[in-house]
């Protein structure tokens, strides 16, 4: 946009009816002006990482919105069956006193760019009150891995901060889809799941760890609009340990981790990733390929659709 804008204005300030040549003055200040924009355009470009299974770009704080709308800190898209699940992945703090803050939203105090660390690693940072939060993304094989670090302000504590890893998808569509979840919080195991109720086939699986000064607390599932809004407002009764108000749906459905941080720091990785089936189906094996030629056949009959932001 801002692009456009200097475009516009430069026409209107320039005479189209003279001669076709700039002073050397004029022409140092478009070279400067040019190059300008370009640092910001590249500054706030998103991170693609890929390889032949899987594709993950990175935006960051770029999203620039809650946990609703579409757009989150990062796409991921399965290169095999050409599906991209995500409709919004959100990360958030909610802080002791009930407030929130979406680390996906920049303009909120959120991560700013994206930055590309080499070897395949993809930083963000933000500084949210007195907390400061960075985030190193990578993807092996087809798993998306952010490990999240926490540092509290000196002369502060994270105890009573909660971080949550909010994903909202959309399989084959929206509207339809079913979750679930195997293992639990006890048993250090839990993995949450959301595929088509209709072709079944390809399903998000979504699991974190606590690794330093934090806890798994809390999960759940629930429908788009109100189990994303309730989050975002810091309302984590939408959530439990035991996953007794877990929405299986079906519906338009969110999945939620949620960890308390204690201490002066702590650290969380989360991984998102998709497998061909949902948890407990098991394809024959002459019917494996069958089953991936129905999925890429059942996609093309049902494009994704956009909701209305």
């Amino acid at each position: 946009m801002k692009k456009s804008l200097l475009a516009a204005d430069l026409r209107r300030d320039l005479d189209m009816n003279r001669p076709r040549f700039l002073t050397r003055s004029l022409q140092h200040g478009l070279v400067g002006v040019v190059a300008l924009v370009a640092a910001v355009s590249a500054a706030a470009a998103p991170v693609v990482l890929s390889n032949p299974t899987t594709s993950v770009t990175v935006n960051g704080g770029e999203a620039g919105n809650g946990l609703v709308p579409f757009g989150g800190f990062f796409d991921y898209t399965d290169s095999i069956s050409g599906a991209t699940p995500t409709w919004s992945i959100d990360p958030f703090l909610r802080f002791s006193g009930g407030s929130t803050a979406v680390l996906s939203n920049g303009a909120a105090g959120g991560f700013g760019s994206p930055v590309n660390l080499g070897g395949g690693l993809v930083g963000n940072s933000a500084v949210t009150g007195a907390v400061t939060t960075e985030a190193v993304t990578k993807l092996t094989g087809t798993v998306a891995r952010t490990t999240f670090t926490f540092t509290a302000e000196p002369g502060t504590r994270l105890d009573g901060t909660v971080f949550g890893f909010y994903a909202e998808n959309d399989i084959l569509g929206f509207g339809d889809d079913t979750a679930a979840f195997t293992g639990s919080i006890a048993g250090g195991d839990l993995a949450l799941f959301q595929y088509d109720t209709v072709g079944g086939g390809i399903t998000v699986r979504l699991s974190g760890v606590a690794t330093s000064g934090a806890a798994l607390t809390a999960f759940g599932s629930g429908i788009w609009t109100g189990f994303g809004t309730a989050l975002e407002s810091g309302d984590l009764t939408v959530l439990s340990a035991d996953g007794s108000n877990f929405v299986s749906g079906p519906g338009d459905l969110g999945l939620a981790l949620a960890f308390a941080l204690s201490g002066e720091s702590a650290s969380i990785t989360v991984d998102y990733t998709t497998q061909p089936l949902p948890p407990g189906v098991v394809a024959e094996p002459s019917g494996v390929a069958l089953a991936g030629l129905a999925l890429l056949a059942l996609a093309a009959q049902r494009p994704r659709l956009r909701r209305r932001s």
